[in-house]
């Protein structure tokens, strides 16, 4: 039975909800794509399966997550019914097509919030029941489509590499009947660290530099009369600053990054880097072993990055690249509640992204902050910055209300004055966060007030001496430029007098005797030729009227035989014509008789079956021909 595909987009942003925490930020996830075949014969809406996923979470990094999504919200009594029902997640660990471990939902009622049910593992291999926790819970009270499982990775002996696959029955009469799958076949997934192994990132301490940390630069930013206005033109603001942000790419997960304005240390400019791009710890940390990540540019070149320093406590980065990438101004004045803030980044895997918002809420003790400018997926990284282009923060997550409820509009930012605490060395302006040279947004009302009237003198006396100094100099100017120009004119006019009446006479004689000599010459020259064209003329009018008689015949017997060829040739193009459309019928004819046809055939796998309709059918893999 066919079913219509519902495209909608897996709206678990930065965060998914749990069994164990309100509160998780994601730090990987893979997902199938949608499954529109229902692969039983009876069909069933409630338990027809859309896709299935996977997700690693920061707070608890061995259990893996995995998600059945359905078409309807689950019911509390799905998977116990008296009906044998259930819901299962099937991992092939050795991808050869049959699954080797199971995780079932079966024989228990569902939670309608996220608390959950005991769940069962089960071994095919052994043909045993394997004594692991599992926890299966939804939210049908927000009216969440999915059933998730949760279990530890370590105790179930998962491989880096698994193919995974849903499955859903409702009825133990006709089980063969009434299931579906998605995906089907299963799709591949790879972990981002191996269980069990001293690979990865376990093998990395929390915080560490492979290279001596680079040093801040003095604040060089542009002020602003109120922090709290957008900039004027935002466009060309988000122009300028995009060739500073790039995306990074760790395994299968992405984040965003941007170049800080620095000085690196001479050990990091001996091995040949120019730029230090920042970024999440939780971006890079799948790569920490390996030290190794790509960067993507605003231009969509890759260039590659090295991870020179990071802070898992502090969930920053840096990377380090061979290739000069813009820097953007970071230091300044700590930001304040209600102030305009940007970010760019690479949500969802789109690169050049703006959003805005504010500043909703100023932690000065951890150095964070809150705003509204809306995040996704893969805007971990990215700058916060304010409307002089001054990066304030880190986009690093979003935060959930109770259960799995997102609160959109209330971003986490890490504060770029934790970048002095790991990251680089801030040796010339130790605390320049609550400086004010820079930033005036820090004064006070009458500091504000006494600024601006000393700022209004200042242009004031500008001005005046500006417009004293023109005039004085106009004043020289215009006399320097009269006496100037009166010489000059009395000099020109004396020569250009002398030369005027040298030149004439001169050519007043040349032109006398060149003349004389000229009509002399023209009339003799005209009497000679005159003569001869006279005598010319007389033979060529004779020869021409004999050659246009005889033209004249030729062009008669020419036109008499053109008609009669032009006759012939229009009916051998008719004749053609009928030919071409007789030859045009016979090749339509001769290509239906040699056409394919399609043909269709039944393909079976146990007590399944498959119909497979096309020219030279083909069954599925692990299906065959009846």
């Amino acid at each position: 039975m066919k079913r219509i595909g519902l495209v909608f987009a897996l709206v678990f942003s930065l965060l998914v909800p749990t069994s164990g925490s309100a509160v998780a930020a994601v730090t990987w996830s893979q997902t199938s794509k949608i499954d529109v075949v229902f692969d039983g014969k009876f069909y069933n809406p409630q338990y027809d399966l859309q896709y299935s996923s996977a997700y690693i979470f920061d707070n608890e990094t061995d259990n893996l997550f995995f998600y059945l999504e359905f078409l309807q919200v689950p019911t509390v009594k799905m998977f116990n019914d008296n009906k044998d029902s259930f819901g299962a997640i099937k991992l092939d660990y050795d991808l050869d097509g049959d699954p080797d471990v199971s995780l079932f939902a079966q024989g228990s009622d569902l939670k309608t919030n996220l608390d959950s049910v005991a769940g069962t593992v089960y071994d095919s291999r052994t043909e045993a029941y394997i004594d692991c926790p599992v926890a299966v819970f939804t939210n049908i009270a927000v009216q969440a489509k999915w059933v998730g499982f949760s279990v530890s990775r370590s105790c179930i002996k998962l491989p880096k590499s698994f193919d995974l696959f849903g499955v859903a029955r409702f009825d133990s009469i006709n089980r063969e009947d009434s299931f579906d799958i998605a995906p089907y076949p299963g799709f591949r997934v790879t972990l981002p660290t191996s269980t069990g192994s001293n690979s990865g990132s376990s093998a990395v301490s929390k915080s560490g530099a492979t290279y001596t940390l680079p040093a801040n630069k003095l604040n060089s930013s542009t002020g602003t009369n109120s922090y709290s206005d957008p900039p004027g033109d935002l466009s060309k603001l988000s122009e300028s600053l995009l060739p500073s942000v790039v995306t990074v790419k760790c395994l299968e997960g992405s984040g965003t990054g941007w170049s800080a304005d620095v000085n690196l240390s001479s050990s990091m400019q001996t091995a040949g880097f120019l730029s230090l791009i920042l970024t999440n710890h939780h971006v890079v940390v799948d790569c920490l072993g390996s030290k190794s990540v790509t960067l993507i540019l605003s231009n969509g070149t890759s260039i590659a990055g090295t991870i020179v320093s990071w802070n898992e406590d502090l969930d920053l980065a840096g990377i380090a690249t061979k290739t000069v990438i813009p820097a953007l101004q970071w230091i300044g004045a700590r930001p304040k509640q209600g102030w305009w803030v940007g970010v760019l980044g690479s949500p969802l895997g789109s690169s050049g992204i703006l959003t805005t918002g504010i500043i909703s809420s100023v932690n000065a003790i951890s150095e964070t902050f809150t705003f509204t400018a809306a995040i996704n997926p893969g805007n971990s990284g990215g700058p916060v910055f304010d409307s002089t282009g001054r990066v304030l923060g880190l986009a690093t997550s979003k935060r959930l209300i109770a259960s799995d409820i997102i609160a959109e509009g209330f971003g986490n930012a890490q504060g770029t004055p934790l970048l002095c605490k790991s990251i680089i060395i801030c040796s010339v302006e130790k605390t320049p966060w609550g400086a004010t040279p820079k930033f005036s947004a820090g004064l006070t009302a009458s500091e504000l007030a006494s600024a601006a009237a000393a700022k209004i003198a200042q242009e004031r006396a500008v001005a005046d001496a500006k417009a004293a100094s023109e005039a004085t100099a106009k004043i020289a100017q215009d006399n320097a430029v009269a006496e100037a120009k009166a010489a000059v004119e009395a000099a020109a006019k004396i020569a250009r007098e002398k030369a005027v009446a040298e030149a004439k006479a001169a050519a007043e004689a040349a032109a006398k005797t060149a003349q004389e000599k000229a009509v002399a010459d023209a009339k003799a020259a005209s009497e000679a030729t005159a003569k001869i064209a006279q005598e010319k003329a007389a033979l060529e009018n004779q020869s021409i009227a004999e050659r246009l008689s005889k033209l004249q015949s030729e062009y008669s017997a020419l036109s008499a035989t053109f008609a009669s060829n032009l006759a012939k040739y229009s009916e051998a193009m008719a004749q053609v014509a009928l030919l071409q459309g007789l030859l045009k019928t016979l090749q339509s004819q001769v290509e239906d008789y040699f056409k394919p046809k399609p043909e269709t055939i039944v393909c079976t796998k146990g007590i399944s079956f498959k119909i497979v309709k096309a020219i030279a059918p083909k069954c599925p893999a692990g299906y065959k021909r009846r």
